[in-house]
């Protein structure tokens, strides 16, 4: 598993990550690069949540399952 944290105070951060890094079960890769996470609009939220109960309301759903099954080709 892989987790991005982002921790606005460097002192609290720096102390979190010493934590982090003693621990013998995480490894910990520093990395300049800036990770950019699609966002949508407060309308394209509401039209999304639209569109979706318009699906499930036709049956239109996938079990968590099958969906967990799905995920494995991506």
């Amino acid at each position: 598993m892989q987790i991005t944290i982002n921790i606005k105070d460097s002192t609290k951060a720096k102390a979190f990550l010493n934590f982090i890094k003693s621990l013998d079960f995480v490894t910990v890769k520093e990395s300049d690069e800036n990770i950019s996470y699609p966002t949508m609009t407060e309308k394209e939220i509401i039209d999304r949540v639209a569109v979706t109960n318009k699906q499930i309301k036709q049956g239109k759903t996938v079990s968590h399952d099958d969906l967990e099954k799905e995920s494995l080709n991506w």
